[in-house]
């Protein structure tokens, strides 16, 4: 029998190792964002058009740098929550033989996950008569993630994406008003 000791020291450390990935990629994207809106700055206020341009070539080369790491970090962090959701699934499993009141994180999971299932499935989880099965305890681990994590790995890259998609647009139309007059 594992110690679930073992398991729960495994996971905090895969959790922490995601978290920080997480950290490094906000942080990189904030300083890229905060470059490249600088350059965005020396564009607008160029009073020549190869100065405009030099600009623009450093803007398009940042944003490609940074749609680059952001893309690599994102698979990372990816597969960092992938080892988290492993050492769920073993410390999940290996609860299931103990008594219903010490199974702390599987009923820290069902409580995560009360507005989406019934009661009546998640008390499933803590009766000692059942045998949970690999699909159930998948349902159990994912019901968070498909709200937070959704947010987290999804909406946050997409959102960094737009923004350097306006800035590059920006200062296209900017370079263009600026060969035209």
């Amino acid at each position: 029998m594992v110690s679930l000791n073992y398991l729960a020291s495994h996971s905090r450390n895969m959790e922490a190792l995601l978290q920080t990935y997480r950290q490094i990629d906000l942080t990189l994207q904030s300083v890229f964002l905060v470059t490249g809106s600088f350059l965005l700055s020396r564009i607008l206020e160029a009073s020549l058009l190869r100065t405009a341009l030099f600009f623009e070539v450093l803007l398009i080369t940042l944003s490609v740098f940074s749609f680059s790491v952001m893309w690599r970090l994102h698979k990372v962090i990816l597969a960092r929550g992938e080892d988290v959701n492993w050492w769920h699934r073993k410390i999940v499993k290996e609860e299931q033989s103990l008594p219903p009141e010490d199974r702390s994180f599987t009923q820290f999971k069902i409580h995560q996950s009360k507005n989406l299932f019934s009661p009546e499935y998640l008390n499933r989880f803590l009766d000692p008569a059942d045998n949970i099965s690999k699909a159930d305890m998948e349902i159990l681990l994912n019901a968070d993630q498909a709200h937070i994590r959704k947010v987290i790995n999804s909406y946050i890259l997409r959102g960094m994406c737009l923004l350097w998609i306006f800035m590059l647009i920006l200062s296209v139309e900017v370079v263009i008003l600026k060969i035209y007059t």
